[in-house]
């Protein structure tokens, strides 16, 4: 006959010929004063019998204080996928465990405020925002009593701690490299503060250098994605303008095959570039991008995070770290007969 219930802790210690409290140490806490037998006869009879300690119902993530929360958006974007990476590789060589809940990107918001309320009720220590949408204001209403910090987002909010990408100088950089190559007409595919902040501070920062560098932007909506390449594609032609600006890689290699299906040339037809830098392949695709620090900025707010944790009575410091141009194919010099 089957198990009819979930097996515990003190079925472990029966199997294992020790007292609960035995097994309770192992668990809870790391093995201290048991010995390195008893330790491993613990681990064989709870493998053996699919035994999985429950922190929340021991109360373990309270009383040491060693679990932190980490919320992304979409981890199938290459940039929450990576920082997601990064974190835990991060967290786990600071002594501490990481407990992660993702918001699926068009959920405006909503799903994000309900997975902070999740990793609270986890009752962690301290919580890291990695996401693109909820207001700072509205993040600073939810988390309360404990530790946070906006990773990844830029943010300037006074009670909120941020160890963020440098978007503003990221939509610059970008600007003087299309400039750079010859361009002074680009389409630029924008989305709502609502759908992504980073994407509309990085858009307006490299719409403003391309004023002042003489480089004119013609605003082309990217929602829906598919349709928003495919009005880049036209507004380009009819504008006579060399360049299409993306907000994210993604975007770029839908715009990528957008034009292969319409049997346009990047860059000999169309230029395009992007932004994040992380995805695998993009070297041989040859995509011209910004990447990001993520490793930098994942180490820096890790280091501040214990500082935070240690009770220190700190101002709240906002630190911004700037990615790499990656050059590629895909920018090249405008067509003959454009920028006229």
């Amino acid at each position: 006959m089957g198990r009819s219930r979930p097996p515990t802790m003190q079925d472990v210690a029966r199997a294992a010929g020790v007292s609960r409290s035995t097994v309770s140490r192992v668990f809870q806490n790391g093995g201290e004063k048991v010995s390195p037998d008893a330790q491993i006869r613990i681990h064989e009879a709870a493998r053996a019998m699919g035994y999985v300690h429950n922190l929340v119902a021991s109360g373990l993530a309270a009383r040491s204080n060693k679990q932190l929360g980490l919320l992304i958006r979409d981890a199938t974007n290459p940039a929450y996928g990576h920082l997601h990476a990064e974190m835990h590789r991060a967290i786990l060589a600071a002594g501490r465990t990481l407990v992660s809940v993702t918001a699926h990107r068009h959920d405006y918001g909503a799903a994000e405020i309900d997975g902070l309320h999740r990793l609270m009720g986890l009752r962690v220590a301290g919580v890291f925002v990695g996401t693109g949408v909820t207001a700072a204001e509205d993040l600073a209403e939810t988390v309360t009593g404990i530790p946070m910090m906006i990773v990844g987002r830029p943010n300037s909010h006074p009670r909120i701690e941020s160890v963020s990408y440098d978007e503003k100088t990221h939509g610059r950089d970008m600007a003087e490299q299309i400039a750079a190559a010859g361009h002074r007409r680009v389409v630029v595919l924008e989305a709502p503060v609502l759908y992504s902040r980073v994407f509309d501070l990085r858009m307006r920062s490299l719409v403003d250098r391309c004023t002042e560098l003489g480089v004119s932007a013609v605003p082309v909506d990217l929602l829906p994605v598919e349709q928003g390449v495919g009005r880049a594609l036209d507004v380009a032609r009819e504008e006579r303008a060399g360049c299409i600006v993306c907000p994210v890689d993604y975007v770029a290699l839908e715009l990528l095959r957008a034009a292969a299906q319409r049997g346009l040339r990047v860059p000999e037809d169309v230029s395009t570039v992007g932004f994040d830098g992380l995805g695998d392949g993009l070297d041989l695709i040859g995509l011209a991008t910004v990447q990001l620090p993520v490793r930098q900025v994942v180490r820096d707010a890790v280091v501040r995070m214990e500082e935070l944790l240690e009770g220190a009575d700190l101002p709240v410091r906002h630190s911004l770290h700037t990615g790499t141009f990656l050059p590629g194919r895909s920018l090249g010099p405008p067509p003959a007969g454009h920028n006229c």
